[in-house]
């Protein structure tokens, strides 16, 4: 498969699990579920600050 393809699945199945769990935490206050979605907060801030600190590197060695 192609690689574009394999992406935009496993974006729609995060995106699934998300929204499956955060229905289940505020609506019908499943314990267990919260841990799934700070769990994701967190890995999802940790790639956004990994991003952007590759970006500020590859800032860094153009200027060399």
């Amino acid at each position: 498969m192609d690689k574009k393809v394999l992406r935009g699945l496993l974006i729609v199945i995060v995106s699934v699990v998300l929204v499956v769990s955060a229905v289940s935490v505020f609506i019908l206050h499943s314990e267990s579920l919260t841990g799934v979605l700070y769990g994701a907060a967190g890995v999802g801030l940790f790639m956004l600050l990994a991003k952007i600190l590759t970006l500020i590197q590859k800032e860094g060695k153009q200027d060399d």
